[in-house]
């Protein structure tokens, strides 16, 4: 079952690859931890690149066991893709939400939750 952060982290991936041509991966690792007697998710985000001898090669960008530290990574990955200047409090970010759902409100009829 995928949470809300991980399907907010696939979207944020596929807008990189799509948008800006940025080859990313995302892949998920699990192990048995028996001191929290369960599993442990962990995910790695690797971005992939063309080498000098023309193969393509995964070089690792992030690895975490915390969806939402994947998010903020990934959101500020966005914002250095687009030369935007990273917020670095959650008011600022929030009123970047709502500055684009009022810019965008128009044109698509959605807004940002």
């Amino acid at each position: 079952m995928a949470s809300k952060y991980l399907s907010t982290a696939k979207k944020l991936q596929t807008a990189c690859n799509k948008l800006f041509g940025v080859k990313l991966l995302l892949h998920q690792r699990q192990w048995y931890s028996e001191k929290r007697d369960g599993a442990i998710n962990q995910y790695i985000l690797y971005q992939s690149i063309n080498s000098e001898k023309g193969k393509e090669v995964n070089v690792e960008l992030f690895r975490t066991c915390s969806q939402i530290q994947l998010v903020l990574f990934l959101r500020d990955f966005w914002y250095e893709l687009n030369h935007w200047e990273i917020p670095h409090d959650n008011a600022e970010w929030e009123d970047v939400k709502r500055a684009y759902a009022e810019k965008n409100s128009g044109n698509t009829g959605k807004t940002v939750n």
